[in-house]
């Protein structure tokens, strides 16, 4: 129950000089910003006193006063006097204070008492959108800062902005907003979740704006994810009992839209210790009773009752997916339990006491017609009599209590067994004096409240105290009557009196020196800022327009957020509900129990003069009255396309009128979904709905898809459906499956057949299966659209299959570039390498016209290299990219501020993934827990460096680690040895003496201000160990990477190292192109070179070489491998910034057979992408330049081979096992490396198993595996039909492993599916074995269509 933190400081001072008496209440706990209120009653001889109320602090240690508020007062007789003392902002922590009251004018008074300071002044709330995330997904979140009484705090006195942090599962920073603009109290942020990135729990953190304090803190899940369309539940069908040996079980399996599931649940029951009693499967259509009897004995000695689990996993018959929960049932001993209740918490000696006995059944619902045996121990006479319950199951009991009783205990038995016993205690109030206060009328909002104050003859007075938040929000002196016992008191509402307050009565009893009080707790349920949503209407169909209405304060701000309801299932804590809303308020103003005071049970503690005595009417925590009543506040049809999980995102402003409405789409989703809003106010502060709102999006009849993510061209695949009726009875569907684009075959149908048409009986609340067979034409995106019309009613669906090719792609590119700085005419001609060997149909030719040498790479910032990513180095292509494009912008002064922020976004992004592969000793590894490696902890530490000009979220502390950690690799010679697997053998391998690691460490130092400040004495050794290997270097990559560290560090001899560099380069094309040859990392060579020659100035030279390296790129602007990429685009951005042409303006024709187009580029076309995509069987095209200015042209062509077609570099066996059945394919793989040289091994290799069309692999594929050379990462892509493994490298042992999938859709005519193995860094070098399930006819899926037969038949 929600209590407040006000303990005041309540003193009775009798008889002091003419017979004055004094009452002090005040709160115990003082707060900066916040007045301090201190109520004093009056009662006794004098008519008035006067009174000094000092409120004092002194610095712990010094002595120093820190603190001095003083006010004075007059106390008139029989009355109450309020003081007030305002707090200042800032209160020093380390201070004591306390409270002083001084008698005044000849009045003797004196008492002081300790207050504690509360220095939190603000509090913290945060919202997320979901609960969970995918990979990739977006993460929505509000940040909520209050001050004590919930309103955003004042600009004045509390910093505008907070810190807000997000950190991944091993605590890496992901995210900071280091100063969080609070906007009402409130600041929204988004985050994108990496690709691939750490799975587990997130957390999200508020800090003050200053750092010093933590205000909330938040956690969210990242994981894959499928959301279950339905949900399955258990729950026991009556009360378990011991005396039952069994449970008696409701299963039910329900759409999130209400409707039955229909499938198959296997049931487990596990007893004490997590032993599995029995397992059992049902079939069921939506619920079943199932009755399980303990094939064990159960035995509840202990306790009287104990838990049982039950595990259930339920799979859907249509689709196959599989829901699995856990439930905890409560087996009791006893069918009932017996509850005292007492109309007071003590007994009178020598009265008769009065309570009553509830029996409940263990479900909590009473239990009349119950015989009950009572005992009670303590009253005049034995009592031990028998009693049967009326029909709400009570007992009532008058107990005359003994003259010298000290106690009465209270005992129940049924059956004989015992169910309470239960002791009262005696009254230490001798004189029967009583005080009690009651609710007269029921709570409502708004009205005066009526309490009746109860007490015995002679009382003449009493005091009250209306206590909410930490403060005394209103008191009063109440004289009463001679002879009166009763009285009511009204009192005004007040906002401050909400959500809760309390209000206490006290009297004094002169004669005895007693002090009686007694108290009530109000409970609104309702905040100062009482804000209110409605929907129209709770059931709408996919699409539709939901109206929602709401009333609160004029001006307010307001904050929504919708969700499915199927995203419950991982949690609710990601939203804001009416119970943090209170959670907030006690976190300023909680008590601490103490059952040694019955003050503190209420907020409260009391001191008076010795031998004063207390005595309560209520120990409970709270009596509240009835709950508060509040007052009442005043088909088109599209295809459905938008399923998304969570929606509604939005803010309002409330309008003057205090009320407003709001209209927006649902999603295409068919499920139940939950709305949640809150309100803030900068006076009444928040506001927040008490429930979340419900809606369903439903429609009387739908189409429910499971079709698979890819297809191979020319196969024949079942496109299956389910149709869904909440109709009256059953009804006739036809249902159309279109063809679009022409991309789709329909078999049994002509050519140019559009659609097709069935007919299927659907009955009511049942799912329908209705399938089409169909191949696919063309490579690419095959759209499926369907319709389905039931009478009246119309549903259209429209998803995406992807279409590959049955042959493995060759894909080759071709580039030419030109920079004129004046007006020229040239003419390039380009033959594009075709192989012989390539399948007919498959070749593919695309040109591309690139204003900009960073044109691809800015659109393509996000795919650059369409590679797997598992590794940490791998990984770096999408995080370097992003700063090499930022540097670029940077440098030529762009203005394109959507650029900069997309790349700004993907380059946080790229950061968050990176830091799964941070080592807990500051390192970079290749993997999650592999240790680190030099090559990759120096390149991404100085990569973070560069990105820490662009992101706040790259933590100093994490570059440092990284390059504190780089130093102590190096050996005293100078010199950089590979740490970690070898999977780079070029960059890593110990042959030619480790120039090329130790020099790539070097320029990283060299390139890192701060890191090269910090170890200086590790670039000067380093630079001597490359200076003195300079003579002996003979290979081009050593010395490329040699010589740009020693321009870096502007050495003596850089001229000389460039010089003999050129030395080993190769020219082609008349001199136009210059590279440096080598069997592998060609044109990271190429790369290192040109970046020495922008170094020492000589542009012209780095024409050549630039020229040839653009020939190398993809069409995305990328390189074929990783380090290409990084160093080739780092080469080229360096090279443009000092020779790229001021401006664009030039004309282009391409010119094939019996084609020609003309392209016309700008200045303002940085972005735009000239584009012609044709299947001519050509091999040359040409193309004329007129004009001045920079331009690529790229054309990029491909084409089939047959698999078998592959020479290979790698042995590797695919064996489909005889265990694979019709649904399940087992496959076994083992590959080893073919080494030219014994002993040697390869860089690092992946296995990529393509599975046959129709077939996906689930969590955990892989089994069997060998464990001399360990499978470092699996990477389960491409919706589960392609799963890749990562080695470290690979020698001659045999590398195998099992891996397995399952037949989701089926599929005729099926193509081979194939693994392929290669080294990463050497790609050439690979191996491809195809394979194939077993082959299906068209005829075996035609499911009894009478066209589908005829036509398989005719062949």
């Amino acid at each position: 129950m929600y209590q407040f933190y006000l303990i005041p400081w309540l003193l009775l001072a009798a008889l002091i000089s003419e017979c004055s008496s004094l009452l002090l209440v005040a709160s115990k706990v003082i707060r900066p910003q916040q007045n301090y209120t201190i109520v004093i009653g009056h009662f006794g001889g004098s008519d008035s006193v006067q009174l000094s109320i000092r409120m004092v602090g002194t610095e712990a240690g010094a002595g120093r006063p820190s603190l001095n508020l003083t006010k004075l007062t007059t106390v008139h007789r029989n009355a109450n006097a309020v003081v007030q003392l305002g707090i200042p902002n800032q209160l020093p922590l380390g201070s004591s204070y306390k409270l002083i009251v001084d008698g005044q004018q000849g009045f003797r008074y004196h008492r002081e008492t300790d207050l504690e300071l509360k220095s939190n002044t603000i509090t913290g709330l945060i919202q997320l959108s979901q609960p969970v995330y995918k990979p990739g997904d977006t993460v929505q979140f509000r940040a909520i800062v209050l001050d004590s009484e919930l309103r955003p705090p004042v600009a004045s006195t509390t910093a505008d902005n907070v810190r807000v942090t997000v950190e991944d599962p091993h605590g890496n920073v992901i995210r900071r907003w280091p100063t969080a603009l609070l906007q009402g109290g409130v600041f929204a942020g988004q985050l994108t979740i990496a690709a691939t990135p750490l799975l587990g729990d997130y957390s999200i953190s508020v800090a003050s704006g200053d750092g010093q304090r933590m205000l909330c803190s938040k956690s969210f899940a990242v994981q894959q994810y499928v959301l279950a369309s339905f949900d399955v539940d258990i729950q026991p069908a009556t009360v378990p009992l011991e005396v039952h040996q069994g449970l008696n079980l409701t299963l039910t399996a329900q759409y999130n839209v209400g409707l039955p599931v229909q499938g198959t649940a296997r049931v487990e029951l596990y007893l004490e210790d997590d032993l599995l009693d029995q397992s059992r499967t049902v079939q069921l259509i939506g619920s079943a009773v199932l009755q399980l009897h303990f094939q064990s004995e159960l035995l509840i000695i202990e306790e009287d009752r104990q838990s049982v689990r039950v595990n259930v996993t339920f799979t859907e018959q249509l689709t196959n997916r599989t829901i699995s929960k856990q439930r905890y049932i409560t087996v009791y001993k006893h069918q009932y339990r017996v509850e005292l209740h007492k109309k007071t918490p003590t007994f009178r000696p020598g009265s008769s006491f009065e309570c009553s006995l509830k029996v409940v059944q263990q479900n909590g619902q009473p239990a009349g017609g119950i015989m009950v045996n009572v005992i009670v121990e303590g009253l005049s006479e034995p009592f031990d009599k028998r009693f049967t319950t009326n029909a709400a199951g009570v007992i009532k009991l008058v107990l005359p209590a003994s003259k010298s009783a000290q106690y009465i205990v209270v005992e129940a038995l049924i059956n004989g067994n015992q169910l309470l016993e239960e002791t009262i205690d005696v009254s230490q109030n001798e004189g029967g004096a009583m005080l009690k206060v009651t609710m007269d009328a029921p709570l409502r909002l708004n009205y005066d409240i009526s309490l009746l104050v109860t007490c015995t003859k002679g009382t003449t007075f009493y005091l009250y105290y209306v206590l909410s938040r930490g403060n005394i929000i209103d008191s009063g002196y109440v004289p009463l009557s001679k002879g009166m016992v009763s009285h009511r008191l009204q009192l005004k509402p007040s906002d401050w009196m909400l959500p809760k307050s309390t209000v206490m009565v006290a009297t004094v009893v002169t004669a005895n020196q007693l002090v009686l009080y007694d108290f009530v707790e109000l409970d609104y349920q309702a905040l100062r800022n009482n804000f209110t949503m409605k929907l129209n209407k709770t059931l709408l169909r996919p699409g539709q327009e939901l109206r929602l209405q709401m009333t609160g304060r004029p001006g307010s701000f307001i904050a929504l957020a919708a969700y499915d309801k199927s995203l419950l299932q991982f949690g609710q804590q990601h939203d804001l509900f009416w119970k943090d809303a209170l959670t907030a308020l006690d976190g300023f103003h909680a008590i601490d129990s103490n059952s040694f005071d019955p003050f503190q049970r209420f907020g409260l503690i009391v001191q008076t003069l010795d031998g004063v005595s207390f005595d309560s009417g209520n120990t409970k925590t709270g009596r509240a009255g009835a709950p508060a009543k509040k007052a009442k506040a005043k088909p088109t049809v599209s295809f459905r396309s938008n399923f998304l999980e969570s929606f509604l995102w939005t803010t309002v402003n409330m309008p003057a009128t205090g009320s407003t409405e709001l209209s927006q789409k649902v999603p295409d989703t068919t499920t139940a979904w939950q709305l949640t809003g809150f309100s803030i106010d900068p006076v009444y502060g928040l506001g927040i709905i008490e429930q979340p709102l419900q809606f369903v999006t439903v429609q009387p009849f739908y189409i429910v898809d499971s079709l698979p993510y890819s297809i191979k061209r020319g196969e024949a695949v079942v496109l299956q459906f389910s149709l869904f009726s909440q109709l009256a009875s059953t009804q006739q569907a036809q249902v159309t499956l279109y063809t679009v684009a022409n991309r789709t075959e329909i078999i049994g149908q002509p050519v140019t057949a559009q659609s097709l048409t069935k007919t299927v009986s659907v009955p009511a609340n049942v799912g329908v299966p209705v399938t089409f067979l169909v191949k696919a034409r063309a490579i690419g995106e095959m759209v499926v659209r369907i319709k389905a019309v039931c009478g009246s009613e119309v549903d259209e669906l429209e998803k995406v299959i992807h279409v590959v090719p049955e042959s493995l792609i060759q894909r080759r590119h071709v580039s030419r570039f030109f920079s004129h700085a004046t007006y020229t005419n040239q003419t390039f001609a380009v033959v594009l390498d075709i192989d012989r060997k390539a399948d007919e149909g498959t070749r593919r030719i695309e040109f591309t016209l690139v204003p900009n040498l960073l044109t691809s790479v800015l659109k393509n910032l996000g795919n650059l290299l369409s590679v797997p990513s598992g590794c940490g180095e791998q990984n770096m292509v999408r995080y370097v990219p992003n700063i090499l494009v930022l540097d670029y912008l940077k440098a030529i002064g762009s203005r394109e501020t959507h650029l900069i922020s997309r790349a700004t976004e993907l380059l946080r992004v790229g950061h968050q993934n990176q830091l799964r592969y941070r080592q807990p000793d500051g390192s970079f590894g290749l993997w999650v827990a592999s240790g680190g490696g030099v090559f990759l902890t120096a390149f991404v530490g100085s990569s973070m460096k560069i990105a820490s000009k662009y992101i706040t979220d790259v933590e100093p502390s994490i570059v440092r680690q990284a390059f504190d950690w780089l130093a102590t690799k190096q050996h005293a010679t100078g010199r950089f040895d590979a740490a970690g697997p070898m999977y780079h053998r070029d960059m890593q391998g110990g042959l030619r003496n480790g120039i090329a690691l130790t020099s790539y460490v070097l320029v990283a130092f060299l390139e890192n201000a701060d890191a090269a400040r910090s170890h200086p004495k590790v670039i000067e050794r380093g630079i001597q160990y490359v200076t003195a290997a300079l003579p002996s270097i003979t290979d081009a990559y050593d010395l490329s990477i040699a010589t740009y560290a020693l321009w870096l560090a502007r050495h003596p001899l850089r001229n000389e190292a460039l010089e003999r560099l050129g030395n080993l380069s190769t020219t082609i094309r008349n001199g136009t192109e210059r590279y440096w040859v080598r069997s592998a990392n060609g044109i990271e060579t190429t790369a290192y070179a040109l970046l020495s020659f922008v170094a020492a100035e000589r542009y012209l030279e780095g024409v050549p070489i630039m020229r040839w390296l653009v020939g190398q790129r993809y069409e995305t602007g990328s390189f074929p491998r990783t380090q290409d990429t990084f160093v080739g685009l780092k080469a080229l951005c360096k090279m443009a910034e000092k020779v790229a042409p001021a401006r664009n303006d030039y004309s282009i024709q391409l010119v094939y057979p019996h084609r020609r187009r003309e392209f016309r580029v700008t200045s303002s076309d940085l972005e735009q992408l000239s584009y012609d995509e044709f299947t001519d069987a050509t091999n040359k095209l040409e193309f004329h330049v007129q004009g001045t200015g920079f331009g690529l042209l790229q054309v990029s062509y491909q084409y089939g081979m047959e698999l078998s077609k592959f020479a290979n570099q790698f042995v590797l066996d695919v064996t489909p096992r005889n265990g694979s059945t019709e649904t399940k394919l087992v496959l076994d793989v083992c590959t080893s490396y073919i080494p030219k040289l014994t002993g040697d091994r390869s860089n690092m290799v992946l296995v990529e198993v393509n599975f046959p069309s129709g077939y996906v692999a689930e969590k955990d594929p892989l089994s069997a595996t060998t464990r001399v050379n360990p499978i470092r990462n699996v990477e389960v892509r491409f919706g589960g039909t392609s799963v890749v493994l990562y080695y470290d490298n690979m020698g001659t042992e045999r590398n195998c492993f099992v891996v397995t999938a399952y037949r989701r859709t089926r599929v005729a005519l099926n193509r081979p599916a194939y693994v392929i193995v290669h080294d990463y860094y050497e790609p050439e070098k690979n191996a491809v074995r195809t394979y194939e399930v077993e082959r299906r006819d068209v005829c075996e899926l035609c499911d009894g269509s009478k066209e589908c037969r005829e036509a398989c038949q005719k062949g």
